[in-house]
């Protein structure tokens, strides 16, 4: 019969911010202490494929699979399954989402079968999930409350750009273009883009986001992957800096 494992956590946040950290994959490295790499191999709609490589264990193996999730946002679930079995004969998991009292209950259900060659058995592999499992909702859960207390303290990304001879013009026309991939993000406040009045070819881009860590999973996805492809045609050198804003005074013009 195959093995069953079940586990769940509160999560004090709202719904859509633990949805939308705890399924940006790109993101797991960060999000997750045991995997080193999450590498997106094909979106389909909604579903996405990727390879998984965790980190070297103490005879300094690292394993990495390939596996294929869709997440449906409309019912608050997600359906994953592994597509290389490894030492499974199969591996399907079902993640729920459910707003409670305190917060949102994060479940993870996985349904599973070792292969008779596999190192371990339904059970000794059953009694690992449940403790991994324990350790790693227990990390997510401090990540993204955190994330949801910094809500109220806007953090900025502020881009030093310098453009190539000529190009300007059209670097401003594809930053207009392009910006919505930023803009569209449900944690960013807004962007803009300033020509510097001192440097000749300099561009500074300023964009604020409602936490860190939601900017910093915004910055290890493909989709800020592809944005930055589309500028750097344009660029010569630059550099980026990153700060909490700690106050703001509106001035009288904007009141």
């Amino acid at each position: 019969m195959p093995a069953h494992t079940d586990n769940a956590i509160v999560i004090d946040a709202p719904f859509e911010l633990v949805w939308s950290m705890t399924n940006d994959v790109a993101s797991w490295p960060q999000l997750f202490s045991e995997y080193a790499s999450a590498e997106i191999l094909e979106r389909d709609g909604d579903t996405v494929r990727f390879r998984l490589t965790m980190h070297p264990d103490e005879q300094g193996r690292a394993w990495s699979w390939v596996s294929e999730r869709t997440p449906d946002h409309a019912s608050r679930t997600v359906r994953a399954h592994r597509v290389e079995t490894g030492n499974f004969e199969f591996m399907n998991i079902e993640w729920t989402y459910r707003e409670v009292e305190d917060g949102v209950e994060m479940r993870w259900v996985q349904d599973f079968s070792m292969k008779s060659t596999a190192p371990a058995t339904d059970e000794q592999m059953a009694e690992h999930i449940n403790r991994n499992s324990a350790i790693q909702q227990q990390r997510i859960k401090e990540l993204v409350e955190r994330a949801a207390a910094e809500r109220g303290q806007a953090f900025r990304v502020l881009l030093k750009m310098h453009i190539h001879e000529g190009m300007e013009q059209e670097f401003e026309e594809t930053w207009l273009r392009v910006g919505k991939v930023v803009t569209d993000h449900p944690a960013n406040l807004g962007q803009w883009l300033s020509r510097s009045a001192d440097e000749k070819g300099v561009f500074y881009i300023m964009s604020d986001w409602v936490s860190e860590p939601e900017f910093r999973a915004f910055e290890h996805s493909d989709a800020h992957v592809e944005h930055r492809k589309k500028l750097h045609p344009y660029r010569s050198g630059g550099s980026m800096s990153t700060m909490h804003v700690a106050q703001a005074l509106v001035g009288r013009a904007a009141r």
